[in-house]
């Protein structure tokens, strides 16, 4: 008998293996949905495998419940890639399935139960709770189980009484198919039309629901629901509950066509440079000769990168192949689709996890159906289910977004490579500032290197200047601390009295990151994590950025009772304030996670930017790499040295090129640029190598620095972490997790066990373990001892492969 191994969308060590009944033979076949039970609750899963050994005695093993498709989900090298990601990122094969698959296509929507043939012959003869339960389906005629939960009837007993009342047929409880709706139509919110009396009466005093409502009134059209939650902050019960207040009405919306993410799209060149067509001559040789070949497009900021891929991608499709593109981030997502689209048309698909759900399943489902030539996005649509791919694109390959924090803890830039060589296909990835692991296999010979030296129409690289903090003035009332240097502000007024813009870049998004008692010292913290709150001036609360846990700004410390409170440093919002206050006459934007939560929002500000209805941007790591806008001469880094000071050895290399691509935004036009760093370490070597745009110097000497601590590139990494509720429990379960790796051979070089940077984050205390090995078997050995290592009940192991962060 064969056994199916089927990934659930969950959390469990490996996949679970049922029996397939001899009527189901034929149909069972990996990449098929099927739909099982596990503890009672029937559950949408995915075969993954089908075997002969179940892995347990076979009378122990339940059989599959259904099929739910007629042909594989998923083409055969995603499953391949699901499978090969769970194994090398040890990682729950279930959570690597669940990235890969829409949420719809694995959740069952609740049972419904519905009035059965006999229920009022039925009902006469009928007392207490099963009277009760069959009076109210009658009077509702239909309703979801989910719905009778939320009422108050305890699980175990409802259950109970349905099965009683469908043996008479009084009831019938019907099992409805995964899925969406087919044509895409999505939920969308409109506030009703109450006057503003009625309004506030009904919202009492609620937050988080007033905050709703501010924000679609201020936006003056209908959103969809997924875009209300993003941009508001909110849960989906704050929305339900305005729902039912009646001062929002739900609807259904159809899918938009995605103009929502697009920004129009600069004029396509007539002629490539020297160095672009020789590029995109190499990149079609390699297509049209087929096979595996990896490239690395380096070129200055400015040199055309984004041409060449494009008309790369459109060699595959007009070969009647298919392209992917990744992103690092969403807030690029708009420039590539207004590009995209003006060359593709309609077959282009946008998945990224801004999308309501709706809309990345209409896309996921297109390019499933082979309606797309190009999918484009960031680190998810890595997935995209593309029966004909040709060729993959990885922009901007050095950023560190590439890599899912959460399980699966996967990096998309190295399993695109994996995908190109289980496909035959090119891959290209593209840089101005490459990652050192790129240049480390550049010089292994793996990667083939395409230099763009110069930017496009003769432009010139940006004159940089270095301002040394330690001579500036302190800000008043600021404890000694130094935001806008002198030059800083004079460039910045003459850059807009001469009509052009200017981009700031602030590391940190709010108004301050400490909230300080200037009476006893105390500062706001988070009760959850050892970091402090963020003071968020627009929201008026203090909110932790790592989980999510908020607070009014209190008016009184709450240690000594001292009104003497002070907002220590500075975010977006503060440094836009000041620069408005610099240039009071000047339109200044912001743009980070807090405004950019809505696609409109987004969208709205990049738009008011490129047409030049702001003249400056204030803005974290996002506005740094990828946009390109013209008007822009002037670039300003606020503090340089926030990375260069974070506990983590890839801290020189992110200052490097977060320096260098913000450096690139500006002089792109026919006007020269002007960068300013502001400092307090201006002979750094990351520093002194984004001042020179040198690429080549700054890998020079921080390459000595890893190779001496044998530190990626040269050596494999793993961070093993530790996390559990009681501090001493913890650091016991990392110490014998330690013991347990004694013996292991092949050079595996252990660092720890020791207190993360962030030695509490979410009530939960962090004990790091660091595994280096010169290659991938003794790591491998060492993942898998520890992962077999039973832990007490409170205390959880997390595994991260090749980490971008050990903090």
């Amino acid at each position: 008998m064969p056994f199916a191994r089927v990934a659930l969308p969950l959390a469990l060590p490996e996949a679970l293996s049922y029996a397939i009944p001899s009527s189901d033979s034929g149909l069972v076949v990996p990449g098929v949905r099927v739909r099982v039970r596990l503890r009672g609750a029937v559950r949408v899963g995915l075969v993954v495998d089908v075997v002969d050994d179940p892995g347990c005695p076979p009378d122990r093993v339940r059989d599959l419940e259904e099929v739910l498709d007629p042909r594989p989900l998923l083409p055969a090298h995603v499953l391949d890639l699901v499978r090969f990601a769970a194994d090398y990122y040890a990682a729950p094969v279930g959570t690597v399935v669940r990235a890969a698959v829409p949420a719809p296509l694995l959740r069952l929507p609740p049972p419904m139960v519905r009035v059965g043939p006999r229920a009022h012959e039925v009902l006469p003869t009928l007392a207490g709770d099963e009277r009760r339960l069959l009076e109210r389906v009658v009077q509702a005629s239909r309703l979801t189980v989910a719905r009778l939960r939320r009422e108050g009837w305890p699980a175990a007993e409802l259950e109970t009484l349905l099965t009683a009342l469908a043996a008479r047929r009084a009831l019938a409880v019907v099992e409805r198919d995964a899925g969406v709706d087919s044509q895409g139509s999505v939920g969308a919110l409109v506030l009703a039309e109450l006057d503003a009396a009625e309004r506030t009466a009904r919202l009492g005093r609620a937050p988080a629901q007033r905050r709703v409502v501010a924000w679609l009134e201020e936006l003056g059209r209908p959103a969809l629901e997924g875009e209300v939650v993003a941009a508001c902050g909110c849960s989906p019960a704050v929305v339900a509950q305005l729902v039912h207040k009646g001062i929002v009405r739900r609807f259904r919306q159809p899918r938009s066509a995605g103009r929502r993410w697009e920004l129009a799209a600069p004029a396509v060149p007539e002629r490539l440079t020297p160095h672009q067509g020789q590029a995109i001559g190499r990149l079609r040789e390699a297509l049209g000769a087929g096979g595996y070949r990896a490239f690395l497009l380096h070129g200055v900021t400015g040199s055309g990168k984004t041409e060449v891929y494009l008309r790369l991608a459109a060699a595959a499709a007009a070969a009647g192949r298919q392209a992917l593109v990744l992103v690092p981030e969403i807030a690029l997502t708009p420039a590539v689709a207004g590009q995209l689209s003006a060359r593709f048309g309609d077959r282009v698909a946008m998945l990224h996890s801004a999308l309501a759900e709706g809309e990345r399943f209409v896309a996921w489902q297109r390019a499933r159906r082979g309606e797309v030539d190009v999918v484009a996005g960031p680190r998810s649509a890595l997935w995209a289910p593309l029966d004909r791919l040709g060729v993959i694109v990885v922009d901007e390959e050095q950023e560190s977004s590439y890599k899912q924090e959460e399980e699966p803890r996967y990096h998309a830039r190295d399993l695109a490579l994996w995908l190109g060589q289980r496909l035959a296909v090119p891959v290209v990835l593209a840089s101005a500032t490459p990652s050192l692991e790129a240049l480390w296999l550049a010089r292994q010979q793996r990667l083939e290197v395409i230099d763009l030296p110069e930017r496009v129409a003769g432009g010139q690289l940006p004159q940089v200047e270095v301002v040394d903090l330690r001579d500036e003035e302190p800000e008043p009332g600021e404890h000694g601390q130094r935001f806008l240097a002198r030059r800083t502000r004079e460039l910045l007024a003459a850059t807009v009295e001469r009509g052009e813009q200017a981009i700031v870049l602030v590391n940190r998004r709010g108004w301050a990151p400490v909230l300080l008692c200037r009476e006893c010292g105390h500062q706001a913290s988070c009760t959850d994590c050892s970091v402090p709150l963020t003071v968020h001036r627009r929201r008026a609360v203090l909110l932790c950025h790592y989980c999510g846990h908020h607070t009014a700004i209190p008016a009184r410390c709450e240690q000594c009772g001292g009104e003497l409170l002070d907002h220590v440093g500075a975010g977006t919002e503060k440094i836009a304030e000041r620069v408005r206050a610099l240039l009071p006459d000047t339109r200044v934007d912001i743009l980070d996670r807090d405004t950019a939560r809505s696609p409109a929002q987004l969208v709205a500000t990049l738009e008011r930017f490129a047409a030049g209805e702001s003249r400056v941007l204030v803005g974290t790591q996002m506005v740094s790499k990828g946009h390109h806008f013209p008007e822009v001469t002037l670039t300003v880094v606020v503090n340089a040295d926030n990375l260069l000071g974070f506990p983590d050895f890839r801290g020189a290399e992110r200052t490097f090129h977060m320096l260098t691509q913000l450096a690139g935004r500006a002089g792109r036009g026919e006007r020269p640029g002007a960068v300013v760093i502001q400092t307090y370490h201006p002979d750094h070597h990351a520093v002194r190598a984004a001042v020179e745009h040198d690429v080549g110097r700054f890998a020079a000497e921080e390459l000595r620095y890893r190779q001496a601590f044998r530190y990626p590139p040269v050596a494999r990494l793993a961070l093993v972490r530790f996390e559990g509720a009681g501090e001493q429990a913890t650091f016991a379960a990392a110490e014998r997790g330690v013991k347990a790796l004694a013996g292991v051979a092949g050079g595996l070089r252990v660092v720890g066990p020791a207190p993360a940077p962030l030695a509490r984050l979410r009530g939960k205390w962090r004990v790091h373990v660091l595994l280096l090995a010169p290659g991938r078997p003794p790591l491998r050995d060492a993942l898998a001892r520890l992962v077999a290592l039973p832990l007490p009940t409170d205390v959880r192991r997390i595994i991260d492969v090749d980490p971008q962060s050990t903090v």
